[in-house]
C-alpha cells in the first residue's frame, strides 16, 4: 500500500500503547485489592507502581502522536485515530487517578456496599479488556482494507462493548443507590471519596466505549 512508503504502521504502536494500559489496568484490580484486604502499605505500592507505568505510557503516547502528525499517508482518518489514541491515554491517566485517591486518606468499604462495589469494578474492567480485541485486530483489519467479514466482525465485537458498557452503567447506578443508603454512618468525607471513586472507575468503561467507537469511524468511511 502507498502510505507504507511514508509512514510506519501505526496500530502497531497503539497496540504496544494499549499493553501498558492493560497494565495499568491490571494493577488497578490489585490495587483495590489491598485495599479490600486492609493493606494500605501494598496499596501505596501499587499506587506508585500505576503511576510508574502512567510516565512509560506517556512517552508512548507522545511518540506516536508525533509519527501521526508527521505521516503523509495514513490508512484511516487522521481524527480518529488521534482520537482513538487520547482515549487509551485517558484509560491510563484514570488508573492513575484512582491510585492517588486511595492514598489521600484511609479508605474503608462497609461490608454492605461490597458487593456491589466489585461489580461496579469488574464490570468496568471487563469493558476495557474487552476493548483491547478492537485494538488488536486493527493489524488484520488494515490487511482487507477495512472491508469484508473481518470488519463486519470487529463491529458486532464493538456492539457489544456499547452493552457492556451499558452493564457497567447499572452496575454504577447500583453501587450509588448502596452508598448513600450508608450515607447516614459514613463520614461525609469518605462519602465524597466513594462517589468520585465510583466515577472514575466507571470513566474507565466510558473511555474504553469511546474508543472504540472511533475505531467504528474508521470501519465507516472504508
Amino acid at each position: 500500500m502507498l502510505w507504507n512508503l511514508f509512514a510506519k504502521n501505526p496500530f502497531r504502536a497503539l497496540q504496544d500503547l494499549m499493553k501498558q494500559v492493560l497494565l495499568c489496568t491490571q494493577k488497578t484490580e490489585d490495587l483495590f485489592a489491598a485495599l479490600l484486604a486492609g493493606n494500605q502499605t501494598r496499596v501505596a505500592e501499587i499506587a506508585k507502581e500505576i503511576s510508574q507505568i502512567e510516565h512509560q505510557c506517556d512517552g508512548l503516547k507522545q511518540e506516536l502522536r508525533e509519527q501521526i502528525s508527521k505521516s503523509i499517508f495514513l490508512p484511516v482518518d487522521r481524527r480518529d485515530l488521534l482520537h482513538v489514541l487520547s482515549h487509551m491515554d485517558a484509560l491510563a491517566d484514570i488508573c492513575e487517578d484512582l491510585g492517588v485517591l486511595l492514598t489521600l486518606r484511609k479508605m474503608e468499604l462497609p461490608a454492605q456496599m461490597r458487593h456491589s462495589f466489585e461489580e461496579l469494578l469488574s464490570r468496568s474492567l471487563f469493558v476495557v479488556t474487552q476493548s483491547n480485541e478492537i485494538i488488536a485486530s486493527l493489524d488484520r483489519l488494515l490487511e482487507t482494507g477495512f472491508s469484508g467479514p473481518d470488519a463486519v466482525e470487529i463491529l458486532k465485537k464493538i456492539d457489544e462493548i456499547d452493552h457492556l458498557e451499558h452493564l457497567a452503567d447499572k452496575a454504577q447506578d447500583q453501587f450509588g443507590k448502596s452508598l448513600f443508603l450508608m450515607e447516614d454512618e459514613l463520614k461525609p468525607a469518605a462519602l465524597f471519596m466513594w462517589n468520585k471513586i465510583a466515577n472514575k472507575i466507571g470513566d474507565l468503561a466510558n473511555s474504553a466505549e469511546r474508543m472504540v467507537n472511533h475505531v467504528r469511524l474508521m470501519l465507516s468511511v472504508n
